[in-house]
């Protein structure tokens, strides 16, 4: 997914691809939450317990998604770069609904859940915008737009692809920033009841690692 996700960096989108994962260091070729990209790492492989038909159903998905992102992010330089952030992560909501369609032709129910507790904790505060994890949490339509203005408000503090072709490591640790605050605060607006059944989204933490990536 290097290509694409230079493709998207390329039209304004650093902010969109803010996820944890990126921020943490791993570099532009990761894409946070994306299930497919999570299916093809080999960390999330071994915590899933896929076995070796599975990899390789979950490798052609990869591949047949990625051409349809590409397709699908066509045409953003037109946009506005508040445009490309809603259109982009409108994008991947449809694309992640798809492949959760896909995964169940191939994984367990549990395994399903697992990738998706995983995919939460790698796009941080960001999860708050699934419509699944809003219905789970009962948003209130106040808590909503509160965490969204959040999450805007983060975005315009995100350094820039300037900032990250002068200075890659800084930009890196202020995007880590960035991300640790939003979560922070969106997690504030939850009361008692919605906390307990935010962990029981996540699930137990888990660290994505990328060597072989």
């Amino acid at each position: 997914m290097r290509t694409m996700l230079r493709t998207l960096l390329g039209l304004g989108l650093v902010a969109l691809l803010a996820s944890p994962a990126v921020a943490q260091g791993r570099g532009f070729g990761r894409f946070g939450g994306s299930l497919t990209f999570l299916l093809t790492n080999e960390s999330v492989q071994k915590e899933l317990k896929l076995d070796d038909k599975q990899v390789d159903k979950a490798k052609d998905l990869a591949e047949k998604t990625q051409e349809e992102v590409r397709d699908k992010f066509q045409g953003f330089q037109d946009l506005s770069p508040e445009e490309r952030r809603t259109k982009g992560m409108e994008i991947m909501r449809e694309v992640n609904a798809t492949v959760l369609k896909a995964l169940g032709e191939f994984l367990k129910p549990e395994q399903i859940t697992r990738l998706k507790q995983i995919s939460y904790q790698q796009r941080g505060a960001t999860a708050f915008l699934d419509p699944e994890v809003q219905k789970k949490l009962n948003l209130s339509d106040s808590q909503k737009s509160g965490i969204q203005a959040l999450i805007q408000q983060a975005f315009s503090q995100m350094p820039s692809r300037e900032e990250f072709q002068d200075d890659r490591e800084a930009a890196m640790k202020k995007m880590r920033e960035v991300n640790q605050k939003v979560l922070a605060e969106s997690e504030k607006k939850l009361n008692d009841e919605q906390q307990k059944t935010w962990k029981e989204v996540l699930g137990a933490p888990f660290e994505v690692k990328y060597e072989n990536q």
